[in-house]
């Protein structure tokens, strides 16, 4: 499972870096892509409680919303998108309420996405934009391996058995530690204090791990183990970016509003 794992790593990862190195349409194609194969995978997993969101509405949206995305504010897009998707129950009788309401938190989940690209859009934002992944990755990789060894007591056992308090800790420590190296190594062009790195790491930390957390809710209540088989060894595209889907918006919103 390792070995294919890392297979997969070392495949999947130059694509990525690659779209964020790009940026421009480059990185907006890359996102376009993962929110839809996000969106498929979200709304499939519904079918085993009997809920059925109207996909095809929801795949729209989502083109809608990127297509759109420098024309039309963003609040405005969503307004427009929820108003097309509450007239599917008067325009079609077989989608009933849980129907709809699951096809809105699909499209509204994999808009965070659209995130990495405005963080990347910033002043320095083709450097900012890799604390996602630093911040994400290293939650994750550290959180199994601190878990792994020194996991006794169980962090959320109803939602996700396997994780531990102290799985979560490492996960924290390793997100600070990566997020200080990336800082002094690109101290000159970012000039981070680093307190202020350590604030936006922990923080970022918890962020990832509530991410991850809300996706394996997803899971645990509709019974099954993966997203998907799009990337073996790591299950689909939102078993890999549950915890980016959250922290994208975070730290976006952190170098808008709170550090400008």
């Amino acid at each position: 499972m390792l070995k294919t794992r890392i297979a997969s790593a070392l495949i999947g990862l130059p694509l990525v870096f690659f779209a964020l190195l790009m940026g421009g349409l480059y990185l907006r194609f890359f996102l376009i892509i993962i929110s839809l194969i996000g969106l498929y995978e979200f709304y499939t997993v519904f079918d085993n409680i009997d809920i059925k969101p109207i996909k095809y509405v929801g795949y729209l949206s989502i083109l809608f919303f990127y297509i759109t995305e420098y024309s039309i504010k963003t609040a405005d897009s969503i307004i427009i998108i929820l108003m097309a998707i509450f007239a599917m129950p008067v325009l079609n009788k077989k989608y009933n309420i849980r129907d709809v309401s699951i096809t809105i938190i699909g499209v509204l989940y994999m808009i965070f996405f659209s995130y990495i690209g405005k963080l990347r859009e910033l002043d320095n934002g083709y450097l900012l934009v890799w604390f996602i992944f630093i911040i994400s990755w290293l939650t994750d990789t550290s959180a199994y391996f601190w878990g792994k060894f020194l996991g006794k007591n169980k962090l959320c056992p109803s939602i996700s058995p396997n994780k531990t308090l102290e799985g979560s800790i490492g996960g924290l420590i390793g997100a600070i530690i990566g997020s200080i190296v990336f800082t002094f190594l690109f101290y000159e062009k970012l000039k981070l204090n680093i307190f202020l790195v350590i604030v936006l790491s922990l923080i970022g930390s918890i962020v990832a791990q509530i991410g991850d957390l809300f996706a394996s809710s997803v899971k645990r209540n509709c019974h099954i183990k993966d997203y998907g088989k799009i990337i073996p060894g790591h299950g689909g595209i939102l078993d890999r970016f549950d915890s980016i889907l959250y922290v994208a918006p975070y730290l976006y919103l952190f170098f808008t509003y709170v550090h400008r």
